[in-house]
């Protein structure tokens, strides 16, 4: 429909004639979404909308109703009625790029606690594989009754697409144990004996020497000690060591019974396990002072709550030797200072 339009100006007259503006038959949308993700890692056919007598420009130059899309990327579409332009884009996605869910390995405590595994990730499933198998949306919980490790494989879905499935490793552990066993032997000409366990997966080590490691070596008499701790909890032993010379119990030569603190007592210094050990000790004049069978015992100088004189007393003492692996009998005197 044409109309006119008539204007004064003075002594001037216009008339315009005005042309009436078709309406735009474009729809404003021609994809379903802004991104399409593919599932199969293989070539997609992008449609056009079915439009009549309209002009289609996609962004690869072609004007056919479909076009091939060989990989992810962003494509427009351009359809034009003659009297308006229409412009639509649309993300594709191949899940190739899709990612799996990233997973962290756990460690439990045997007999301990476990919960669902947490993995971050969208509608998330659950596979006792790698592949094949169904998955389960509803997430494991790891058993602890007994030590081992587990293996769990999930993955994400996004827009419709799964992912590759990732791994998670569940690792159950028990508390440090071990046994250094009996006291034993370093033979003569010999750096020494190593004492080692068996080494635990996350477990710190501590010797007595100060050393980390699962061993170490025991060169000389003493005692030897491990310490040994996880997150389930902790463990320690002890071991002596005696030298191929030594005996088992060695006898003081004399002792100051006056009540310092230092050498107060009479008493068998041991170096080694003493399963079987008997002490007498006598005066001069024959007369039984005193007797233990213990050999952290020891004789504080007194006699019927009386402080005995100084000099010289005897002592008899009969003992299991774990060196020589016999009884020992041994006679001798020893000195009694004030």
């Amino acid at each position: 429909m044409l109309k006119w339009i008539t204007a004064t100006a003075g002594l001037c007259m216009l008339s315009v004639r005005l042309t009436a503006q078709a309406p735009c038959t474009v729809p404003a949308n021609f994809f379903p979404a802004d991104t399409i993700m593919v599932c199969a890692a293989a070539n997609y056919t992008l449609q056009a909308p079915a439009v009549t007598g309209m002009n289609l420009t996609w962004s690869s130059g072609q004007n056919t109703n479909a076009i091939n899309i060989p990989f992810s990327g962003i494509y427009w579409l351009d359809i034009s009625d003659g009297n308006c332009t229409v412009r639509d884009s649309v993300t594709v996605l191949f899940n190739s790029f899709l990612l799996a869910p990233v997973t962290d390995d756990q460690l439990l405590c045997k007999r301990g606690p476990a919960g669902p595994l947490q993995v971050p990730g969208q509608n998330l499933l659950w596979y006792t594989a790698p592949t094949g198998g169904t998955g389960s949306a509803i997430a494991p919980v790891p058993v602890t009754t007994d030590t081992g490790r587990t293996e769990y494989w999930v993955s994400q879905t996004i827009l419709g697409c799964e992912s590759p499935r990732s791994m998670l490793t569940v690792k159950v552990i028990d508390k440090p144990f071990f046994e250094l066993g009996n006291a034993f032997i370093i033979p003569c000409n010999t750096e020494g004996i190593v004492l080692q366990v068996i080494p635990a997966e996350q477990t710190i080590y501590n010797w007595s020497n100060g050393t980390h490691e699962s061993s170490m070596l025991a060169g000389q008499r003493g005692k030897y000690w491990l310490y040994a701790e996880n997150q389930c909890g902790n463990h320690s032993d002890t071991v002596v060591a005696v030298e191929c010379h030594d005996k088992c119990v060695q006898t003081p030569t004399g002792f100051t019974p006056n009540r310092d603190g230092k050498n107060d007592q009479f008493k068998a210094a041991c170096f080694c396990p003493v399963p079987e050990y008997y002490l007498t000790i006598y005066n001069r004049n024959g007369e039984q002072l005193f007797e233990t069978r213990s050999p952290s015992a020891g004789w504080d100088g007194y006699f019927m709550g009386k402080a005995q004189p100084v000099g010289a007393y005897v002592y008899i003492t009969r003992y299991y030797d774990f060196v020589l692996k016999r009884f020992m009998d041994e006679k001798g005197t020893f000195v009694l200072l004030r």
